[in-house]
């Protein structure tokens, strides 16, 4: 009877042993763009992109598994500070920003540009300062770069994304866009358009893309923990790989 009683326990113990992990595993609950490819977006109903794995590979280094939520931008950023989410990502930098949440980053840089129509007289935009009299497209709710975002002489149409953006461009409502030149192109491509399009050659900016977490002691940490992980997949060369097989397809 001892006997039994002996192997009882053990097996309880080794059962336990198995459960811990799963009961100790750390979720959190990631806000996202909902569509905003090749970075995010779904797939036969699943939410992929550049970002999210990304995004799953460094957290997956820590010991920590995603719930994307992805919605569309405003929403999220929204729903993000009023505490429905532990996280958002891609963001672009600014001083307003990481004073206001912890960033954890780069998760991969983004090349902002000026795209035109293959016919536009335009050759280059250098600066913000020759978009005088021009109609730029933007998408609602993106940040940019600090000074174009704050020029009020810049004539904006604005678009919910960028596929409406690209396809104002081509009915003539604006003369130029600005976007990342990955999505961009992606974009235009599924639209079977890109050999309509041009882009400039000089570049509104090159920024980074962040993850947020809320200004508190968990969210402080939670950033520092992603970015131990970032820096460690940036220094193997694991980004440039996902960026590369991505966008080389």
């Amino acid at each position: 009877m001892t006997r039994l009683f002996r192997t009882l326990l053990l097996t309880c113990a080794l059962a336990l042993a198995a459960l811990r992990p799963a009961l100790a595993a750390e979720t959190w609950v990631m806000g996202a763009m909902e569509d905003f490819a090749p970075f995010n977006y779904m797939d036969n109903g699943t939410f992929t992109g550049i970002d999210v794995q990304i995004m799953d590979e460094a957290a997956a280094l820590i010991g920590v598994t995603l719930d994307h939520r992805p919605v569309p931008w405003k929403r999220m950023l929204l729903d993000f500070e009023g505490g429905k989410f532990d996280g958002v990502f891609q963001l672009t930098p600014t001083a307003a920003r990481f004073e206001k949440w912890h960033l954890a980053g780069p998760l991969r840089t983004t090349r902002s540009v000026y795209v035109t129509r293959d016919d536009s007289p335009l050759q280059d935009i250098r600066s913000p300062a020759e978009l005088d009299g021009l109609v730029v497209g933007l998408v609602a709710g993106f940040t940019y770069e600090e000074g174009f975002d704050s020029n009020p002489a810049i004539r904006r149409e604005m678009s919910q994304d960028d596929f409406n953006n690209i396809r104002k461009l081509l009915l003539g409502r604006s003369d130029v866009i600005v976007g990342g030149h990955a999505t961009l192109a992606y974009t235009a491509r599924q639209l079977n358009a890109w050999d309509k399009l041009r882009v400039l050659p000089t570049p509104l900016v090159e920024l980074g893309r962040y993850a947020a977490f809320p200004r508190t002691a968990e969210g402080a940490a939670n950033a520092q923990r992603l970015q131990q992980a970032l820096d460690q997949m940036h220094a193997s060369g694991r980004i440039q790989e996902i960026m590369r097989s991505a966008l080389n397809r």
